[in-house]
């Protein structure tokens, strides 16, 4: 069964969505976020975040497989971060990652940091982070 890798980049009332298997990227903004936090409204950042799967995996011919559960992602918090993401925060970034996703995901790894990752940085990290699979997202 073939398996979809994303990459996702959360700024302030701003995501980057990239298929690192056709390398086609999708960039959105909204107001999803506030002073405080960075996904202060969840349904609009999901909403959002929903949207631009939809943009890479739809053209790309992907979609069916990103139905199957076999969907690998990474969710770098790269703005609001100072001092690392709360547990709060990390649990608010992953429910909205599986509620866009209708909870179709094998694999994710939330994590913060201010510089963009290469493709291959988070393939590795795919590979390296058992702690964050299936335990953490099941239900």
């Amino acid at each position: 069964m073939m398996m979809s890798d994303f990459y996702i980049r959360i700024y302030k009332n701003k995501m980057i969505v990239r298929n690192l298997d056709s390398k086609q990227e999708a960039t959105g903004a909204g107001q999803f976020s506030n002073q405080r936090i960075l996904i202060a409204d969840f349904l609009q950042a999901a909403d959002l975040l929903s949207g631009l799967f939809q943009k890479v995996t739809l053209s790309s011919g992907l979609f069916s497989f990103f139905k199957t559960g076999q969907t690998r992602i990474v969710v770098q918090a790269m703005e609001m971060n100072e001092g690392g993401l709360s547990p709060v925060e990390d649990r608010a970034i992953m429910e909205m990652t599986l509620f866009a996703l209708r909870k179709k995901c094998r694999f994710l790894l939330v994590f913060d940091g201010d510089i963009p990752l290469k493709d291959d940085e988070v393939l590795t990290k795919m590979t390296t982070k058992k702690a964050a699979q299936t335990k953490n997202i099941a239900r």
